[in-house]
């Protein structure tokens, strides 16, 4: 009996060890964590003034539609791309106002319910007007875009 035990010994430790391997694979294999998207829009209408933005957060990063109607000035609209760092959301915008392409650094502050747009010193830099390193950019007032319905 002992006899044929061990001749049969080598075939079960072979097929335990493939049964072990088998279960590792499966646990090893499984589908990397999906990123989900979120669109959401805001705006602010006041005193005249229209400002509209939607974002579409993935992660970190952020995209989407970005809309001044000021009283007085040209509408201008165009889309931004940036990411999120903590709470203050900074991106480019690329716009079109009075027939020119143009490009702009713009930092919104998020808040409950909404975002409050930030101000500071600017220069061109390679065509694009960035914040200025080394200052502040300045998120003061009252003029927080509101979550709102998405529009198209």
């Amino acid at each position: 009996m002992l006899k044929a035990l061990t001749c049969c010994l080598p075939a079960f430790a072979g097929l335990l060890l493939l049964t072990c391997q088998a279960k590792k694979t499966a646990t090893t294999e499984q589908a990397a964590p999906t990123i989900s998207s979120v669109t959401r829009c805001y705006a602010l209408t006041m005193n005249g003034d229209t400002v509209r933005l939607t974002v579409r957060q993935t992660g970190n990063d952020v995209t989407g539609k970005l809309l001044y109607q000021l009283s007085g000035k040209d509408r201008n609209t165009g889309t931004i791309r940036g990411t999120m760092h903590g709470d203050t959301l900074r991106a480019d915008y690329m716009f079109h106002a009075e027939g020119v392409e143009s490009i702009r650094e713009v930092a919104f502050l998020a808040q409950k319910g909404g975002f409050l747009e930030g101000f500071g010193p600017v220069e061109e830099k390679n065509g694009k007007m960035r914040f200025t390193p080394n200052t502040a950019v300045t998120f003061s007032g009252n003029r927080i875009l509101k979550q709102a319905d998405c529009q198209e």
